[in-house]
């Protein structure tokens, strides 16, 4: 039995870490009360948000009515329900997640992947910072020392590397996703297993932030239709592209979504994918109910076989729940309802929630059909559903305030030196640098460049014209007579 305590760890949904905390067995309250056992300072966290109920072995989490609420899996928390251990829950802008030792046996490899500066895959990946954690994978940014570029590294937790079905699930993700090359999926590059190494995967990296995570910081935690109807045509240009290789997603949800810093979306995790062509041939299909349960379709729930209507299901479904800030069926039991109860329709969900979030007609009309049942009455795929929510020719542009804040024109420099201090620094040095936030490192970036201009110009005015800030006084004739040439109004 382990008796250790348990690691509460709050983080950003970069990865960066905002608190820790050491908890023991009982009720913890979670908020920005003074009072609380993990007391977090967010302005989109409630003061008494949750709590967290602990015993030596298992977790358990419970929303109290918080204004942003709390989701696993971009599934609203309603009452107190089972916490699995590693499972990242978020909180309005924050992410949750509760660690205890792992006890691995003489046989298991140690494992690997922990700690920024480690080396990954042989040495190939240099790992700078964890991005984020999931029930099923870690994601890891990493520079791949071969290509020189940042990647982003995907492992399975300690726990389950050893599981045949979660490393079934891995392989897959890299089978079939390594054949996809669009603009709107997140590329696969390799999957590496080797020997004392916990087995990952090697992605592109996608400096964003994913829909789920974004739209807590939207207005009422909801999307309006003007600035998601861009994102819903990139997604169904995915999914299409997907489809056309014979390839059904099969977990499409908002965290499963990545919108990058010029509001281009990336669609992630094909891990848990299945090959619509050779489905019905390969073993142990039947009954896989793989998924995240509210955007489920009947017919995945019951573990039939995927085909691109399950996607197209699960499209409205993520739809709807952007726009009205709760899938269509959150509560009770989902799984009976999604087989057997209608799904309300979008305008009778935001009247019963009081919302006021005008929804077009026809954009109301496809994200039902979606939800139908019934296979056949759902488009007959993801191309026409996207010309029955935007029926004219040209899509609509991505609204400039619905981007994710964009880049200076320091950020290419900016990144290179970020890059330069992590590959020349000494080791104490780089240990010291890539526990800083990111926001501190790149102020320490814009420092050096900075710095390195002005003691170039001291340089060159020096070197040039025998005097220190003569090139910039000569170029600057309006300048005060404390700076300006001596000479200067004679």
């Amino acid at each position: 039995m382990n008796t250790q305590p348990a690691r509460i760890l709050i983080q950003r949904q970069n990865g960066e870490k905002v608190a820790e905390y050491s908890l023991g067995p009982g009720t913890h309250v979670v908020g920005r009360e003074t009072s609380a056992g993990v007391r977090v300072e967010s302005e989109f966290l409630s003061r008494i948000h949750a709590t967290l109920h602990l015993t030596e072995t298992t977790q358990e989490i419970e929303d109290h009515g918080s204004t942003s609420g709390t989701f696993i899996n971009s599934v609203a928390v309603h009452g107190r329900i089972a916490l699995p251990e590693n499972q990242a829950v978020q909180m309005g802008d924050l992410y949750l997640t509760v660690q205890r030792d792992q006890h691995l046996t003489t046989d298991d490899p140690p494992p690997k992947l922990y700690h920024a500066n480690d080396l990954a895959g042989g040495g190939r990946y240099a790992l700078i910072r964890e991005l984020g954690r999931g029930a099923r994978g870690v994601v890891w940014l990493a520079r791949d020392q071969h290509l020189e570029e940042q990647v982003a590294l995907k492992r399975l937790p300690p726990e389950l590397a050893a599981d045949p079905v979660a490393l079934g699930d891995l392989k897959r993700e890299v089978q079939k996703a390594h054949r996809l090359s669009h603009p709107n999926i997140i590329r696969i590059h390799d999957l590496v297993q080797l020997p004392e190494e916990q087995p990952f995967i090697a992605m592109e990296f996608v400096d964003g932030a994913d829909l789920s995570a974004m739209r807590a910081q939207q207005p009422d935690g909801l999307y309006r239709w003007e600035n998601l109807a861009p994102l819903a045509l990139q997604m169904c240009d995915a999914l299409n592209y997907a489809h056309q290789q014979h390839i059904v997603h099969r977990d499409i949800k908002p965290a499963n979504m990545m919108i990058t810093r010029e509001g281009h979306l990336k669609l992630a995790d094909f891990g848990i994918a299945a090959n619509s062509a050779d489905a019905a041939t390969r073993d142990g299909m039947e009954g896989d109910a793989s998924g995240t349960v509210a955007y489920m379709s009947p017919q995945q729930m019951q573990g039939q076989t995927a085909t691109p209507s399950d996607d197209l299901y699960a499209l409205g479904a993520t739809l709807y729940d952007l726009l009205s800030t709760q899938p269509p069926f959150h509560d009770g039991d989902i799984a009976h309802l999604v087989q057997e109860a209608p799904a309300p329709t979008l305008h009778q969900r935001l009247e019963q929630l009081g919302i006021n979030n005008p929804i077009p007609d026809h954009v109301h009309h496809a994200i039902m059909a979606c939800l139908d049942k019934d296979p056949a009455q759902r488009p007959a795929d993801a191309a026409t559903f996207g010309q029955l929510i935007h029926p004219n020719t040209a899509p609509p542009p991505v609204p400039p305030e619905f981007q994710p804040e964009a880049e200076s024109i320091l950020a290419e420099p900016i990144e290179k030196t970020q890059r330069y201090l992590e590959e020349n620094l000494p080791q104490p040095v780089t240990s010291w640098w890539s526990a800083q936030s990111s926001g501190k490192q790149q102020f320490l970036a814009i420092a050096s460049i900075v710095i390195g201009l002005i003691i170039a110009e001291l340089a060159y005015s020096k070197l040039a014209n025998k005097g220190f800030l003569k090139t910039i006084r000569q170029h600057h004739p309006f300048l005060p007579w404390y700076v300006a040439p001596a000479n200067h109004g004679k």
